[in-house]
């Protein structure tokens, strides 16, 4: 019910001032009483309890007559003074202003058309709330009144009116509901013998006790046959709820022991060799990605990686020219496009141009959306680099066991178990997402992590002499790596790094400068981005008939 009115609420949260709603209000008790005239005709009178906290000008009650009927000369009383009623379709606002307190209002109308006569039986089956309705009541009683006395009286109620019937010695018929929430139906139906409305005409020519008769013994069998299979729904679902959480929790351990042995098998691997630069497997801002995570300076990284492929030539300190991109990967042409065609121009590319680019707000978007769509190409490479293991006999066998929870969820909900449901449901968004979602590492990218974490901690243990003996590309990739990882590195990679600058690919310039630039970046857009970022619907009605209503307060 609430989504009903999601929407309309928040439009009254911004254009309406505070004092409209914010009515802070209660209702205790609803007596209703309806009196059945020989004629057709209902009389109804209603008297409503409202307990206030703050200032209020008045309540209302929202009456949806069933089809056919009418609802005629509403007015509203409290003790004997009349108080001023407005109405807008079926919405009547009552005026009554105060503050603090517990008043007392009497609703008294007419229900034209709402009974229908048959051969034997003249029944009243109306609906005085519906899930239309969004005030709980603490207190809902309603009584029918026969024409007059009679010890003939049929009477069932509906959802929250069921069971609640009670019939006295005259023929009234009094359905205590006792607490019923916003958001409910609950239907009431009473027949009494025909005689008692002589002047009624017929509503159709046929007999319609015994069909009532057997549709309140069918309701009461059904509510018996119902809590029968709720204790025994309620006593398997216990059981089925500790079994398949157990059963996940030997799944996930065995995943894990498993993963910890390849994890400490890939590590041995690793330790048992000599320091080294790793094999390139993948290019270095996937790398990167893989095996550490995005920061804004892994853009540093991905530029001066098209230098070291010679995608791209660094002509100066801070200055960058296109060579080619015809073979480069999706994301380093990504990358190219957007470093060298929409913020530099003419083939080149300096730390100004991005500086200049990023002075204008409008662009701030346009470079989250660039790079959030070259962050994907850089993780679909690393999708396609043979790093997880998919262990699909594993998460098949977790998918088609969610369907037993998915299975009681929706037996819990038939029998209103809601706290076994939401149990369930945690249960099978643990299946199901396990199902979906899991991967392990395979140990191909077990080693990788391994060996870039192992160079980063244990960088300094390389000599001056064995760093020569590494070829350039190695160099330039060791290098690129420690620009990407954001600061992760030794002091002795911060000198290698200056000594480096001076090689035939990189121009001698400032590396924090480099990383800086696009840190400065990030975070303007990332700033821009948080800041725009927090800056009627009808229903149809659930009584019988489509009639129903509610109360409130305004």
């Amino acid at each position: 019910m609430l989504k009903k009115y999601i929407l309309p609420t928040l439009i009254l949260l911004f254009f309406i001032p505070s004092s409209v709603y914010a009515v802070d209000f209660s209702i205790p008790d609803v007596k209703i009483d309806a009196y059945l005239q020989e004629d057709g005709d209902v009389n109804v009178n209603e008297r409503h309890t409202y307990t206030f906290d703050g200032k209020f000008n008045g309540i209302t009650r929202e009456i949806f007559p069933k089809k056919g009927a009418e609802i005629r000369d509403l007015m509203a009383k409290e003790k004997e003074k009349s108080l001023k009623v407005e109405k807008e379709e079926e919405l009547y606002k009552i005026h009554r202003s105060g503050k603090d307190e517990t008043i007392h209002v009497d609703i008294h109308y007419i229900i034209k058309n709402g009974m229908d006569k048959y051969n034997d039986v003249t029944e009243f089956y109306w609906p005085f709330f519906d899930d239309r309705n969004e005030a709980d009541y603490g207190k809902m009683t309603i009584a029918i009144h026969p024409p007059q006395p009679t010890d003939d009286a049929i009477a069932l109620g509906y959802e929250s009116a069921f069971k609640t019937e009670n019939v006295a010695d005259d023929g009234t018929v009094v359905f205590s509901m006792g607490e019923v929430e916003a958001g409910e139906n609950g239907d009431v139906r009473v027949a009494y013998d025909s005689t008692l409305f002589p002047a009624m005409s017929l509503t159709a020519n046929r007999e319609m006790k015994e069909e009532i008769v057997s549709e309140k013994r069918t309701m009461e069998e059904n509510a018996i046959i119902y809590a029968k299979n709720k204790r025994k729904t309620a006593s398997t679902a216990i059981w089925v709820l500790v079994g398949f959480t157990a059963l996940f929790v030997v799944i996930a351990m065995n995943e894990f022991n498993r993963s910890k042995r390849k994890r400490k098998a890939a590590i041995d691997a690793v330790f048992n060799q000599r320091l080294k630069i790793p094999e390139q497997q993948m290019s270095m801002p996937a790398t990167i990605f893989f095996t550490d995570e995005f920061h804004n300076s892994t853009i540093a990284a991905g530029l001066m990686d098209l230098v070291r492929q010679g995608y791209v030539k660094q002509t100066k300190e801070g200055y960058f020219q296109l060579i080619s991109r015809e073979a480069a990967e999706e994301h380093e042409r990504i990358l190219i496009s957007f470093l060298f065609d929409k913020i530099g121009w003419n083939g080149e590319f300096c730390m100004d141009n991005l500086e200049e680019f990023m002075e204008n707000k409008k662009n701030h978007m346009k470079y989250i959306n660039e790079i959030n769509r070259w962050k994907a190409a850089v993780t679909n490479e690393t999708k396609q680099a043979s790093l997880y293991d998919q262990r699909k006999t594993v998460r098949i066998v977790a998918g088609l066991l969610s369907l037993f929870p998915f299975w009681f969820i929706i037996l819990s909900a038939k029998y209103d178990l809601f706290l076994y449901m939401t149990l369930f449901i945690l249960l099978f968004i643990v299946y199901l997402g396990f199902s979906i979602f899991y991967k392990s590492l395979a140990v191909k990218g077990m080693r990788m992590q391994e060996e870039w974490r192992r160079l980063v901690n244990e960088f300094d243990r390389i000599s001056d002499w064995n760093w020569k003996l590494y070829n350039e590309d190695d160099r330039m990739r060791a290098m690129i790596y420690s620009l990407g990882i954001e600061g992760a590195i030794s002091a002795k990679m911060n000198r290698v790094l200056d000594e480096s600058a001076s090689s035939s690919s990189f121009y001698p310039m400032n590396w924090l400068v480099l990383t800086s630039s696009f840190d400065m970046a990030g975070e303007q857009a990332k700033d821009t981005a948080a800041s725009q970022s927090s800056g009627s619907s009808s229903s149809v009605g659930g009584g019988v008939g489509g009639g129903g209503g509610g109360s409130g307060a305004f």
